[in-house]
């Protein structure tokens, strides 16, 4: 009987935590927005920080969206990945990102 009392208290602990312990989630702000497209202009952004930027949700804030979905059209055309040194897209490329840093700085969120 101690047995069972003992596992369904851990059990229930166990769902507390779960319940009370939310996933974490990630979202970038617009400081984070600027940061990340300087890294790229001047070669430091990892291929893996740009994934995460094109595959992650501003639904908090519509603006960035719109940015993120500018950035989705310049990789689709522009992006070369790790083939040119360390910069992730062509000249061409790294030309419209600076407009939409720009573009990113002027706004107001």
């Amino acid at each position: 009987m101690a047995v069972f009392v003992i596992t369904l208290l851990i059990f229930l602990v166990v769902i507390g935590v779960l319940l009370w312990v939310k996933h974490p989630h990630y979202q970038m702000a617009k400081a984070d927005v600027i940061v990340l497209l300087q890294n790229v202009l001047v070669g430091q952004a990892s291929e893996n920080d740009w994934a995460i930027f094109l595959s992650s949700s501003f639904r908090h804030c519509p603006e960035l969206e719109v940015i993120r979905e500018a950035c989705a059209v310049i990789d689709e055309r522009e992006y070369l990945g790790q083939a040119r040194a360390d910069y992730l897209f062509s000249d061409k490329g790294l030309e419209e990102l600076k407009r939409v840093l720009v573009r990113v700085e002027c706004l107001n969120v």
